[in-house]
């Protein structure tokens, strides 16, 4: 019998078959019988762990597949279509068992199928047979009355339990398994010891006749039984065999590593303010027993994606560092963008060869160039303190030189700077930078110079755009400020003096008060104005961060 190497659990099978066939050439004793027995139950047993353990073998490769459905899918789909066809087919197997027996006991299906503990169909133990040595059953049910031509049409009740037709299921079965694994011989060649079955046989007297025959014909029962069970232990051996090989060929293809390292690759390292830090952030695998080798080619030197070397040989090894990355280092000379190829070399899996992945590296080298940030924006304001920050990419904060063309730039602790400017209509601040000890210009920004814009009174909670106030908030107010309204220093404008002007009786009262308070009098005066009245707060000064006296719009409110 052609085929690969057996497993002991197949060689023990194949065993008791010729131990099986060897029986039926005997008398059939009760003996014999009873050897059938035995024989059965073992091979009912096996059949038992069988399904056990391809329940875990394919609870595995569900798990697998459930976390890399990528990786696992195409074998998982492989393993769902065999799982399917093997349970098909040990399901006819039992029917056929159950058909003979229920048929020669004179049962039904019913009373001789039950359940085993893994919920799997048990067929009656030929133990409670009482016609184990009856071939007369059988034989009609699965060859017919002519052992040369054995029936293939369905039987009376529908079913179809014929020997020829479960050879042909067989045959299939096979013909789908080396499909599954055509890229083993080995085992292409197990399966087709198990279900290659020849047109002509002989029999232990060297009578020529057919497989069906051999097999099924004139048969005792308990032979017959011990028989299908034999074949169900091939369908299990042979579906155990080519599960284990679906899942051992996806392992086979996959890299192993040994360690694993977080990477971040910044789309730059340099980014300006208001714009966003993007970085591809990943988990990377290398295998330390297993280094790969990584080449650069000269600048300029393409290589087509699927190479396996550097055009002309001429490309450089890349020093690979401790942690499983190679480390490139290239002299930035003349401007403009630099593109750099190489290819990285891997051993496979299997080390049947090498795995080539080319790969690119851009860059543009620049000159270094200056860099000022305005903190608020690019305006500065005479009289106060103009926050700014100055920087150069590429160069320590401590080698830089600014200076101001009008006022002046100090330095703070943190870094910024500070420029006060008085008078003008703008300002260029200079940078030079001190490089291996000489001066180097940076470049120059330049600024506009403006007046910090003047406060808005309010009073009350109103200011000049208001024109009604609640007697409530009017007397309950305590003087006036002045609101640099959506400015972007927080500067302070103390208000030093106004006047509140009210119209009683055809009569002008107005009351100067010198802070930003009210006075007194300016209370008792607002305690007695009424409904549709009018008070104007006027003449309001407050003064300025750079000292001067700002005179502030009046406020003019309608009592409601």
């Amino acid at each position: 019998m052609a085929g690969g190497k057996e497993t002991p659990r197949q060689k023990m099978i194949g065993m008791m078959y010729l131990v099986l066939t060897a029986l039926l050439a005997l008398n059939v004793s009760k003996e014999i019988l009873d050897a059938f027995i035995t024989i059965n139950d073992g091979l009912e047993t096996t059949k038992v762990t069988f399904d056990g353990k391809l329940n875990n073998q394919y609870a595995a490769f569900a798990a697998s597949y459930n976390e890399n459905p990528t990786k696992y899918g195409p074998a998982y789909e492989k393993a769902k279509v065999l799982r399917d066809e093997a349970n098909a087919l040990i399901k006819h197997i039992d029917l056929i068992k159950a058909k003979t027996i229920a048929e020669t006991e004179g049962l039904t299906l019913e009373q001789v199928i039950g359940k085993g503990p893994l919920g799997q169909d048990t067929i009656l133990n030929l133990s409670y047979v009482n016609g184990k040595d009856n071939y007369n059953a059988n034989t009609n049910i699965m060859i017919g009355a002519e052992p040369d031509k054995p029936l293939d049409t369905d039987n009376a009740d529908g079913n179809n339990y014929r020997a020829a037709v479960l050879k042909q299921k067989l045959t299939d079965y096979g013909q789908s398994l080396k499909g599954m694994v055509s890229d083993n011989p080995s085992l292409v060649a197990t399966i087709d010891s198990l279900f290659t079955y020849p047109e002509k046989v002989k029999d232990a007297s060297g009578t020529v006749t057919n497989w069906e025959a051999l097999n099924f014909y004139s048969v005792p029962l308990a032979a017959t039984t011990t028989i299908l069970s034999k074949l169900q232990s091939d369908v299990r051996n042979a579906e155990s065999d080519v599960l284990g090989h679906l899942f051992a060929d996806v392992e086979a293809a996959s890299f192993k590593f040994t360690e694993l390292r977080a990477v971040v690759i910044p789309e730059k390292t340099y980014v300006l303010e208001g714009d966003s830090f993007r970085a591809n952030v990943f988990l990377a695998a290398y295998d330390n027993t297993n280094l790969p080798e990584i080449n650069i080619a000269p600048e300029g030197v393409e290589i087509a994606e699927d190479a396996t070397e550097i055009p002309g040989g001429k490309g450089d090894l890349v020093p690979m560092g401790a942690n499983g990355y190679g480390r490139v280092a290239i002299p930035a000379r003349g401007l403009g963008e630099k593109n750099w190829e190489g290819i990285i070399k891997f051993k496979k899996p299997d080390g049947s060869g090498f795995v080539y992945k080319k790969y690119d590296i851009n860059y543009e080298v620049a000159r270094p160039s200056l860099v000022v940030s305005p903190i608020k924006m690019n305006v500065l304001y005479r009289g106060i303190d103009n926050p700014i920050a100055i920087s150069v990419p590429g160069v320590s904060a401590d080698a830089l030189n600014p200076s101001i063309s009008t006022g002046t730039l100090t330095k703070q602790s943190d870094g910024t700077y500070i420029a006060r400017v008085k008078s003008g209509s703008e300002a260029v601040v200079s940078v030079s930078a001190n490089m291996n000890g000489v001066n180097k210009p940076m470049g120059s920004f330049k600024f506009r110079l403006k007046s910090v814009p003047d406060p808005v009174a309010k009073f009350a909670g109103k200011g000049p755009s208001d024109n009604t106030v609640k007697k409530a908030e009017l007397t309950a107010a305590l003087g006036v400020i002045a609101d640099l309204e959506d400015f972007v220093f927080d500067l302070k404008f103390p208000v030093r003096s106004f006047d509140i002007t009210v119209i009683m009786g055809g009569d002008v009262k107005t009351l100067e008060s010198t802070s930003n308070r009210l006075t007194s009098q300016q209370q008792e005066l607002l305690n007695q104005v009424r409904r549709n009245q009018v008070v104007i707060i006027e003449n309001i000064k407050a003064t300025a961060p750079d000292g001067s006296i700002r005179k502030l719009g009046s406020i003019n409110l309608r009592i409601i």
